[in-house]
C-alpha cells in the first residue's frame, strides 16, 4: 500500500511540474515568436500574425541586442494601426492589453541591421 501511495505521488508530481514548466518555459505555449541573429548588416522584416479577442492581455517577452543601425519593433491590427511600439536593445516583458476582435502583427523591422532580437508572445 505504502509502495503504491508512493508511486501515485511521484506520478502526480511530475504531472504537475511538467505542465508548470511547459505552460512557463516551453515555446510551444506560445501565440507566435519573431527571431533573427543578423552578423553582417541587413535591411528587412520579419513577421508574426496572430488572433485574439477584445479585452485579451498578451505578455511580450523582448530580448534584443542592437549593434549597428535601427529595429523597430511593432504591433499593429490588420487595418495596419499601430497598438504598441516595444523598446529595442532591451531584455523585458510587457504586457499589452488588446482592443478589438482580429488578426494582430507583430512586425520587427530592420534597417542596416547588425544584432539579434527574439520576441514571443502569449
Amino acid at each position: 500500500m505504502k509502495k503504491t501511495l508512493s508511486v501515485v505521488t511521484v506520478i502526480a508530481a511530475a504531472l504537475v511540474i511538467g505542465s508548470f514548466l511547459y505552460k512557463n518555459i516551453s515555446d510551444f505555449a506560445y501565440l507566435g515568436s519573431v527571431s533573427q541573429n543578423i552578423t553582417s548588416k541587413d535591411s528587412n522584416n520579419s513577421e508574426s500574425t496572430f488572433n485574439a479577442k477584445k479585452g485579451d492581455n498578451i505578455k511580450f517577452n523582448c530580448n534584443s541586442s542592437v549593434k549597428e543601425g535601427s529595429l523597430k519593433l511593432t504591433l499593429t491590427d490588420s487595418s495596419g494601426k499601430v497598438i504598441h511600439n516595444f523598446k529595442s536593445n532591451k531584455d523585458y516583458s510587457e504586457q499589452v492589453s488588446l482592443d478589438n476582435d482580429g488578426e494582430y502583427i507583430l512586425s520587427a523591422t530592420y534597417d542596416d541591421f547588425i544584432g539579434n532580437f527574439h520576441v514571443k508572445f502569449r
